[in-house]
């Protein structure tokens, strides 16, 4: 496991103006709580601890820390339990340290990374999907593994790996729950399109039916209509009234 040092400025002062100031320092709070002590606010500069967390070990690197407070220096060695991030611009904003034994074992959080195609995806035309991306696992602090390797070359289509099937790794406790599923090849989803026309059969067609409707239109013209009455009783064509004779003065 990938060891490294970083250097702690005792935060005197807390809350959000006293943090906005320290992040405008360029370093990130942090508190680190320690194994028979209360917690300590700290302040680590920010391009140190993101070098930290670019390592091999990523997030589960151990840390060697040293505070210098009132003229006395300490060192610790930490983990990194939290990291807040700021959910637009995703810098960290905050990390919360753990002092830790050597020689006592802890729990952490370990990548899982895919190894191989798939049966299913080369021959079967499957999809492998990956439910699963990182392992607890319970051990020495030395003994925690970078990440953990899959080989996934056996599925078939419609198979799936569980947490049960990995192999043992001797000084290393497996926490996750064995039913856990890391990885399936399923079948490609059909097209919604594709679906619904094979679903919906096609409307037949009418025969005739424009035929009728011209024919219905024919007996309706105003040639086929009974001659409208005039008041008389006299008939008129264009159904109006005849116009009075001219009275003689």
């Amino acid at each position: 496991m990938e060891r490294v040092s970083l250097v702690a400025q005792p935060r005197p002062e807390v809350g959000k103006n006293a943090v906005k100031r320290v992040r405008q320092a360029g370093m990130v709070p942090a508190v680190l709580y320690g194994r028979n002590r209360g917690s300590v606010p700290l302040a680590i500069d920010r391009k140190a601890l993101l070098g930290a967390l670019h390592t091999e070990a990523g997030r589960n690197v151990l840390i060697d820390l040293q505070v210098t407070h009132n003229g006395e220096e300490t060192s610790d060695t930490v983990m990194i339990a939290e990291i807040q991030h700021d959910h637009l611009r995703r810098e960290v904003v905050h990390v919360d340290l753990h002092q830790i034994s050597l020689t006592e074992r802890v729990e952490a959080r370990v990548p899982i990374i895919l190894a191989g195609v798939p049966e299913g995806v080369s021959a079967g035309g499957g999809i492998l999907e990956q439910h699963l991306r990182e392992l607890l696992v319970r051990c020495l602090p030395t003994a925690i593994p970078e990440h953990i390797t899959v080989n996934v070359q056996d599925l078939r289509l419609g198979g799936s790996l569980h947490v049960r099937d990995l192999p043992s790794a001797e000084g290393v406790e497996v926490v996750t729950a064995p039913e856990e599923v890391i990885a399936a090849v399923v079948a490609p989803k059909e097209e919604p399109v594709a679906a619904e026309a094979a679903a919906t059969p096609a409307e037949p067609e009418v025969v005739g039916k424009e035929t009728a409707a011209a024919e219905g239109e024919a007996k309706s013209e105003p040639g086929a209509k009974a001659e409208a009455k005039s008041p008389s009783g006299s008939s008129s064509p264009s159904g109006e009234k005849p116009a009075k004779a001219e009275k003689k003065e």
